[in-house]
Protein backbone atom coordinates (compact mmCIF):
# COMPACT_ATOMS: atom_id res chain seq x y z
CA UNK A 1 0.00 0.00 0.00
CA UNK A 2 2.65 2.31 0.87
CA UNK A 3 3.92 1.86 -2.84
CA UNK A 4 0.72 2.18 -4.14
CA UNK A 5 0.31 5.88 -2.11
CA UNK A 6 3.61 7.23 -3.38
CA UNK A 7 2.57 7.00 -7.29
CA UNK A 8 -0.76 8.02 -6.46
CA UNK A 9 1.28 11.22 -5.24
CA UNK A 10 3.62 11.27 -7.97
CA UNK A 11 1.13 10.67 -10.99
CA UNK A 12 -2.42 10.21 -9.92
CA UNK A 13 -4.61 7.91 -11.47
CA UNK A 14 -8.63 6.84 -11.18
CA UNK A 15 -7.42 3.39 -11.80
CA UNK A 16 -4.66 3.68 -8.93
CA UNK A 17 -7.14 5.48 -6.22
CA UNK A 18 -9.66 2.90 -6.61
CA UNK A 19 -7.44 0.15 -6.45
CA UNK A 20 -6.30 1.87 -3.58
CA UNK A 21 -9.73 2.18 -2.49
CA UNK A 22 -11.15 -1.29 -2.39
CA UNK A 23 -7.78 -2.59 -0.89
CA UNK A 24 -8.76 -0.18 2.45
CA UNK A 25 -12.41 -1.46 2.11
CA UNK A 26 -11.26 -5.00 2.14
CA UNK A 27 -8.95 -4.73 5.14
CA UNK A 28 -9.58 -2.00 7.68
CA UNK A 29 -6.67 -2.11 9.21
CA UNK A 30 -5.31 -0.70 6.19
CA UNK A 31 -7.93 1.92 6.47
CA UNK A 32 -6.84 3.28 9.97
CA UNK A 33 -3.46 3.28 8.84
CA UNK A 34 -3.43 4.93 5.38
CA UNK A 35 -7.25 6.32 4.75
CA UNK A 36 -5.88 10.18 5.86
CA UNK A 37 -2.88 9.99 3.34
CA UNK A 38 -5.41 8.97 0.49
CA UNK A 39 -7.96 10.92 1.49
CA UNK A 40 -4.91 14.04 1.48
CA UNK A 41 -4.36 12.72 -1.86
CA UNK A 42 -7.98 13.01 -3.30
CA UNK A 43 -8.45 16.01 -1.67
CA UNK A 44 -5.72 17.67 -3.63
CA UNK A 45 -7.92 17.46 -6.94
CA UNK A 46 -10.57 19.48 -6.04
CA UNK A 47 -9.42 21.85 -4.41
CA UNK A 48 -9.26 24.11 -6.61
CA UNK A 49 -12.44 24.07 -8.39
CA UNK A 50 -14.32 24.06 -5.10
CA UNK A 51 -15.63 26.57 -1.84
CA UNK A 52 -14.93 25.40 1.98
CA UNK A 53 -17.98 23.60 3.31
CA UNK A 54 -19.34 26.33 5.59
CA UNK A 55 -19.38 28.97 2.53
CA UNK A 56 -20.89 26.03 0.46
CA UNK A 57 -23.52 24.86 2.98
CA UNK A 58 -24.28 28.39 2.87
CA UNK A 59 -24.47 29.14 -1.20
CA UNK A 60 -26.20 25.20 -0.99
CA UNK A 61 -29.22 27.02 1.50
CA UNK A 62 -30.18 29.52 -1.21
CA UNK A 63 -32.08 27.77 -3.37
CA UNK A 64 -34.28 26.13 -0.43
CA UNK A 65 -34.72 29.43 0.69
CA UNK A 66 -35.46 31.24 -2.40
CA UNK A 67 -37.95 28.22 -3.31
CA UNK A 68 -40.28 29.56 -0.34
CA UNK A 69 -41.26 32.54 -2.54
CA UNK A 70 -41.04 30.68 -5.92
CA UNK A 71 -44.27 28.71 -4.47
CA UNK A 72 -46.02 31.69 -3.32
CA UNK A 73 -45.86 33.34 -6.95
CA UNK A 74 -46.47 30.04 -8.32
CA UNK A 75 -50.01 29.69 -6.15
CA UNK A 76 -51.07 33.07 -7.61
CA UNK A 77 -50.60 32.49 -10.90
CA UNK A 78 -52.63 29.81 -13.42
CA UNK A 79 -52.20 27.13 -16.50
CA UNK A 80 -48.46 26.75 -17.72
CA UNK A 81 -46.66 29.56 -15.85
CA UNK A 82 -47.93 27.96 -12.56
CA UNK A 83 -46.69 24.71 -13.18
CA UNK A 84 -43.42 25.94 -14.12
CA UNK A 85 -42.45 27.53 -11.23
CA UNK A 86 -43.62 24.97 -9.22
CA UNK A 87 -41.58 23.15 -10.82
CA UNK A 88 -38.55 24.95 -10.58
CA UNK A 89 -39.30 25.28 -7.12
CA UNK A 90 -39.97 21.85 -6.17
CA UNK A 91 -36.38 20.73 -8.33
CA UNK A 92 -34.98 23.47 -6.37
CA UNK A 93 -36.26 21.76 -2.87
CA UNK A 94 -35.03 18.59 -4.33
CA UNK A 95 -31.71 19.55 -4.84
CA UNK A 96 -30.96 21.22 -1.52
CA UNK A 97 -32.41 18.10 0.48
CA UNK A 98 -30.67 15.68 -1.22
CA UNK A 99 -27.54 17.33 -0.52
CA UNK A 100 -28.03 18.36 3.17
CA UNK A 101 -29.26 15.16 3.99
CA UNK A 102 -26.20 13.66 3.01
CA UNK A 103 -23.96 15.76 4.86
CA UNK A 104 -26.04 15.44 8.22
CA UNK A 105 -26.59 11.59 8.11
CA UNK A 106 -22.45 11.76 7.47
CA UNK A 107 -21.48 13.50 10.25
CA UNK A 108 -23.98 11.76 12.41
CA UNK A 109 -22.13 8.67 11.08
CA UNK A 110 -18.68 9.59 12.06
CA UNK A 111 -18.08 11.10 8.50
CA UNK A 112 -16.42 14.57 7.51
CA UNK A 113 -16.57 16.70 4.82
CA UNK A 114 -13.69 18.65 3.16
CA UNK A 115 -15.53 20.96 0.20
CA UNK A 116 -18.56 21.63 -1.77
CA UNK A 117 -18.09 21.43 -5.62
CA UNK A 118 -20.21 21.19 -8.58
CA UNK A 119 -20.69 18.07 -10.03
CA UNK A 120 -22.88 15.77 -11.91
CA UNK A 121 -24.22 15.56 -15.94
CA UNK A 122 -24.97 19.24 -16.00
CA UNK A 123 -21.89 20.23 -14.08
CA UNK A 124 -24.55 22.53 -11.59
CA UNK A 125 -25.50 20.12 -9.37
CA UNK A 126 -24.20 20.74 -5.30
CA UNK A 127 -21.70 18.00 -4.41
CA UNK A 128 -20.12 17.64 -1.46
CA UNK A 129 -16.59 16.12 -1.37
CA UNK A 130 -16.50 13.23 1.68
CA UNK A 131 -12.92 12.96 3.82
CA UNK A 132 -12.35 9.79 2.31
CA UNK A 133 -10.29 8.69 5.59
CA UNK A 134 -13.67 8.91 7.54
CA UNK A 135 -15.46 7.41 4.94
CA UNK A 136 -13.35 4.54 4.36
CA UNK A 137 -13.17 3.77 8.26
CA UNK A 138 -17.03 3.78 8.32
CA UNK A 139 -18.54 0.16 8.14
CA UNK A 140 -20.57 -0.58 5.07
CA UNK A 141 -23.73 -0.02 6.32
CA UNK A 142 -22.68 3.57 7.23
CA UNK A 143 -21.41 4.24 4.39
CA UNK A 144 -24.89 3.03 2.42
CA UNK A 145 -26.86 4.87 4.69
CA UNK A 146 -24.91 7.91 4.14
CA UNK A 147 -25.90 7.53 0.04
CA UNK A 148 -29.20 6.38 1.09
CA UNK A 149 -30.08 9.88 2.64
CA UNK A 150 -29.28 12.10 -0.78
CA UNK A 151 -32.60 9.84 -2.23
CA UNK A 152 -34.63 10.18 0.57
CA UNK A 153 -34.01 14.30 0.67
CA UNK A 154 -34.76 14.01 -3.42
CA UNK A 155 -38.02 12.27 -2.52
CA UNK A 156 -38.94 14.60 0.46
CA UNK A 157 -37.76 17.57 -1.48
CA UNK A 158 -40.80 16.26 -4.48
CA UNK A 159 -43.37 15.74 -1.48
CA UNK A 160 -43.05 18.46 -0.28
CA UNK A 161 -43.82 20.42 -3.67
CA UNK A 162 -46.94 17.70 -4.37
CA UNK A 163 -48.03 18.86 -0.62
CA UNK A 164 -47.32 22.60 -1.14
CA UNK A 165 -49.45 22.66 -4.53
CA UNK A 166 -52.03 20.17 -2.39
CA UNK A 167 -52.59 23.09 -0.24
CA UNK A 168 -53.05 25.67 -2.09
CA UNK A 169 -55.53 24.20 -4.43
CA UNK A 170 -52.87 24.50 -7.67
CA UNK A 171 -54.03 21.92 -9.23
CA UNK A 172 -52.65 21.59 -12.44
CA UNK A 173 -49.40 22.29 -10.78
CA UNK A 174 -50.34 19.01 -8.07
CA UNK A 175 -50.40 17.13 -11.18
CA UNK A 176 -47.54 17.81 -12.90
CA UNK A 177 -45.52 17.34 -8.93
CA UNK A 178 -47.70 14.22 -8.21
CA UNK A 179 -46.35 12.72 -11.87
CA UNK A 180 -42.74 14.09 -10.48
CA UNK A 181 -42.92 12.78 -6.82
CA UNK A 182 -44.17 9.00 -8.58
CA UNK A 183 -41.68 8.82 -11.40
CA UNK A 184 -38.66 10.01 -9.12
CA UNK A 185 -39.41 6.99 -6.55
CA UNK A 186 -38.04 3.99 -8.99
CA UNK A 187 -35.85 6.80 -11.10
CA UNK A 188 -33.80 6.92 -7.61
CA UNK A 189 -33.46 3.30 -7.40
CA UNK A 190 -33.71 2.35 -11.04
CA UNK A 191 -29.37 2.35 -11.31
CA UNK A 192 -28.61 -0.65 -9.89
CA UNK A 193 -30.49 -2.35 -12.90
CA UNK A 194 -29.32 -0.15 -15.32
CA UNK A 195 -25.67 -0.89 -14.00
CA UNK A 196 -26.35 -4.30 -15.05
CA UNK A 197 -27.95 -3.88 -18.03
CA UNK A 198 -24.79 -2.28 -19.04
CA UNK A 199 -24.93 1.24 -18.59
CA UNK A 200 -21.75 1.89 -16.15
CA UNK A 201 -22.53 5.82 -16.12
CA UNK A 202 -24.36 5.08 -13.11
CA UNK A 203 -22.10 3.53 -11.18
CA UNK A 204 -21.65 7.22 -10.32
CA UNK A 205 -24.95 7.20 -8.29
CA UNK A 206 -26.54 7.03 -5.07
CA UNK A 207 -28.35 4.13 -5.26
CA UNK A 208 -25.49 1.75 -6.70
CA UNK A 209 -23.17 2.94 -4.13
CA UNK A 210 -25.46 2.15 -1.82
CA UNK A 211 -26.26 -0.88 -2.80
CA UNK A 212 -22.29 -1.99 -4.02
CA UNK A 213 -21.88 -1.08 -0.07
CA UNK A 214 -25.03 -3.12 1.19
CA UNK A 215 -23.29 -6.40 -0.86
CA UNK A 216 -20.52 -5.60 1.85
CA UNK A 217 -22.36 -5.91 4.15
CA UNK A 218 -23.73 -9.40 3.70
CA UNK A 219 -20.66 -10.83 3.33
Amino acid sequence: MEGELRELERNFTVEGFMRAVRAMKADPELARRYGDRLAEIDARRFRKRSVGLKAGVVVMSLPLLASVPLFWVGARLEGVAQVGVFLVATLMLMSTLHTLFHLVTGMLLGMRFLYVFLNGPARVEPTLKVHYGTYLRATPLRRALMHLSGIAGSILGSFLGLLIALRTGSGEAAIALGLLFLLNIPFEFSPPLLVRLGFRSFRKSDAYRAFRELRQVRR
